[in-house]
């Protein structure tokens, strides 16, 4: 058990005064604290009690929290101070981070069980693999990447956190062996295959398949593999081909198909290289991102986070730099935006001065001061969501899910029509009322024909012909119950 902290404890000699417990772990728990030195909200994790007492762990901790104290990345959580303190008469390491105003990203899928829309899950992976990119570069493989160690702060941008933590009970000085405390460092639904495994020299592609995972539950709700037991779990990824965004029901380009199916390849060699390449593939598929960036725009998680909702871990961050200051990378290394021939536009300038009295008019595409003006970039709409039942867009074929639905349906009539049937022929409703069966058995007929039927652009999915076949039951159950009330029906109005 970690050591619990009560409000108006102090640390680092009064520096930190405790608030109140805001997160508890196995390895750690959280607590919001305010600096006195410089009054300011702060975040402040101490280390588990018993995993503290391993010998060596409390150095690595210490070592861990000054590389992570080196990354200058906005999306990561930053690191302030280190200190230890005696809890419980043993000294127990504490990190002091930035307070981050918002809510964990597992929280906010909890409230959307169907996952998020495609163009916010796309933003939030790419940021979070920014935050990986600059881990990585330091030699800091995290081990835990999942919603519940991304942080959306109350303006919509996103933070990824405990980093030193994972590191530092899985790595010794060097960064390259175990420690031998027999503890697996990760959540087991987002483990890479070689975690669990145990192979040795566990690198940046397995933070890269956790970001898979990730992804594959922002479009879906749900994660790829899932079982009763870490070990049962495990086996489903070292074994086990992950199931398509398809066959969940997710409608996503085939090029999303294609990033999650090479994040979550068994072999690492089969992944992405590295975290930028795996955040440029993501980029691709969001026209607008470099302009957000160059707008000071946050990644909006559907309007962000509350104001007065409780924070985790405060300064205000921002996806890209100012307007006309430096912008993102590829700006930053000459791989601006570029017009359709794919040559790069001239530079943008600050906003230029009102022309001069009687000055010639700017030739098209160029301001009054000859600076060229970039073409606007096209809107980047998502397509409304349809009401259950319909296409998403109309002539476009269903998803998977609603006919799985519309099937269901279906079979629930069948029961349904067998009860009126049962009631009918023992006279607990007037044999007059035999429409009844009549109509819920001519609804579920409905209903099983339009999920069974596919279109040529349907007929190519996975699972598509599994339900034309499960479709073909309630279709012939109704058949037949549909001429016995007709029977029936006939019989009622001949008379006897």
């Amino acid at each position: 058990m970690a050591a619990i902290l009560g409000a108006g404890q102090e640390l680092a000699q009064g520096r930190y005064v405790i608030e109140e417990l805001i997160g508890e772990g196995g390895m750690a728990v959280v607590y919001r604290a305010m600096d006195t030195s410089l009054g300011r909200v702060v975040a402040v994790k101490t280390m588990n009690a018993a995993v503290a007492a391993v010998p060596g762990n409390r150095e690595r901790f210490r070592r861990e929290a000054r590389m992570m104290a080196r990354l200058s990345e906005p999306h990561v959580v930053a690191v302030h101070d280190v200190g230890e303190e005696t809890l419980g008469g043993a000294p127990v390491p504490f990190l002091v981070m930035e307070y981050v105003r918002g809510r964990t990203l597992g929280a906010h899928l909890r409230e959307r069980p169907g996952g998020l829309p495609l163009d916010r899950s796309l933003r939030i992976t790419a940021d979070v693999l920014r935050a990986l990119a600059a881990s990585h570069a330091q030699g800091m493989v995290h081990r835990d990447i999942k919603p519940a160690n991304v942080l959306v702060a109350g303006d919509g941008s996103v933070k990824v956190t405990d980093f030193g933590i994972a590191r530092a009970l899985s790595q010794d000085g060097a960064g390259t062996a175990p420690t031998g405390t027999g503890v697996v460092i990760g959540t087991p639904h987002y483990m890479a295959p070689e975690q669990f495994e145990g192979r040795g020299g566990v690198d940046e592609r397995a933070d890269l398949y956790a970001v898979g995972v990730m992804l594959f539950e922002l479009l879906t709700g749900t994660v790829p593999f899932d079982a009763d037991t870490g070990n049962a779990i495990g086996y489903q990824h070292c074994t086990m081909a992950p199931p398509t965004l398809a066959e969940t029901g997710a409608d996503v380009p085939s090029t999303v198909e294609d990033i999650v199916a090479r994040a979550l390849a068994k072999s690492r060699q089969d992944r992405f290289p590295d975290a930028r390449s795996m955040r440029l593939a993501v980029e691709r598929l969001l026209p607008k991102r470099l302009e957000e960036e160059a707008g000071h725009r946050p990644t909006v998680l559907d309007g962000g986070a509350g104001a007065g909702e409780a924070g985790l871990h405060e300064a205000r961050t921002r996806t890209g730099a100012g307007a006309w200051g430096a912008g993102p990378a590829e700006l930053r290394h000459g791989a601006g935006p570029r017009d359709g021939s794919g040559h790069p536009h001239p530079p943008l300038a600050p906003p230029a001065h009102a022309p001069a009295p009687g000055a010639p008019p700017a030739p098209p595409g160029y301001a009054a001061d000859g600076y060229a003006v970039p073409p606007a970039a096209p809107a980047y709409v998502l397509p409304p969501t349809a009401p259950f039942g319909a296409p998403a867009v109309p002539g476009e074929p269903r998803s998977l899910r609603e006919r799985r639905r519309l099937i269901g349906r279906s079979y629930g009539l069948v029961a349904l029509t067998l009860l009126l049937d049962v009631l009918v022929y023992r006279g607990a409703i007037p044999r007059g009322l035999v429409v009844l069966p009549l109509t819920s058995s001519a609804c579920g007929f409905w209903l099983a024909g339009k999920g069974g039927a596919a279109s040529p652009a349907e007929s190519h999915r996975v699972g598509s012909g599994l339900l034309q076949a499960s479709a073909l039951i309630p279709l012939v159950v109704h058949v037949a119950l549909g001429l016995a009330a007709l029977i029936d029906l006939g019989t009622v109005v001949s008379g006897p």
